[in-house]
């Protein structure tokens, strides 16, 4: 995985001297703004789909993302453009313990390990919730209608890196950990994947060096976001797999409404 980042921190440093070399050939054609997005996430995984009352997933409404963005408009209707934001996503969970042993192919079992060894039992209806916060690189095409019109359409596509920054768990709103074990919430889950966004909207010319966008913007994870080749050790206990072997591939989603705001350098 590290040499994987390496390249790919080696590409984005060759595209970072490409796009400078743009600045000085044309400037009047460079879009530097702020991005601001508000959006609806989740992480989808079979089994937790199918888990019944012991485990139910719930909308998770309220998280922000912003940064900054770029675009080079190759021409009045082709440009490329990318985008640094930090993004807080993740899972809101619901479910129920009836005393039984829970799936180990779900997240209910994930929330038991970790209340087994916060040395808490809950029987009865419990909430949890799994959150990521990322740095996200979207490398993308823009394609517009005629973008010196005082209004025009506008269409981003293309990948997306996603650096993995930090991961909080919590159970009835309370942070939770992994005590008496070698890990924390941030091992359980990838430091980089990569993911595809289609962002879809318009823009409008305030004036001839102001630009104002608003996007419908969906990404979606091709990788699955946690390590479900991951040991895990007790105290007098050898390595076990944390995650069970029946368990499916977690992708995240994203759904937000991409607002920016730039300027014509």
């Amino acid at each position: 995985m590290k040499n994987s980042k390496d390249k790919i921190i080696i590409y984005l440093f060759i595209a970072a001297l490409l796009l400078v070399y743009s600045l000085k050939v044309d400037a009047q054609q460079i879009e530097f703004g702020l991005r601001y997005n508000p959006e609806l996430t989740g992480l989808i995984n079979s089994n937790d789909y199918n888990a019944g009352n012991e485990l139910g997933l719930k909308s998770h409404f309220g998280y922000l993302s912003g940064g900054i963005g770029a675009v080079y408009n190759i021409n009045n209707h082709i440009g490329l453009a990318v985008d640094l934001l930090f993004s807080r996503e993740g899972q809101a969970f619901q479910g129920h313990f009836n005393g039984n042993p829970p799936n180990a192919a779900t997240y209910s079992s994930v929330v038991s390990t970790q209340l087994i060894l916060d040395n808490t039992v809950i029987v009865g209806d419990y909430v949890a919730l799994a959150e990521l916060n990322y740095i996200k690189l979207p490398i993308m095409l823009s394609l517009t209608s005629d973008n010196t019109k005082p209004l025009f359409f506008t269409l981003l596509v293309g990948p997306q890196f996603n650096f993995l920054q930090g991961v909080a768990q919590e159970i009835n709103g309370e942070d939770h950990f992994y005590p008496n074990s070698n890990i924390e919430p941030k091992d359980l889950y990838k430091s980089l994947t990569i993911n595809g966004v289609l962002a879809l909207g318009g823009a409008y010319n305030i004036t001839s060096s102001l630009v104002l966008s608003a996007r419908l913007r969906l990404d979606y994870g091709f990788d699955d976001v946690e390590k479900k080749d991951l040991m895990v050790s007790y105290p007098n206990a050898a390595p076990v797999r944390f995650y069970s072997t029946e368990r499916q591939a977690t992708h995240n989603l994203t759904v937000g409404l991409l607002l920016g705001l730039d300027f014509k350098l």
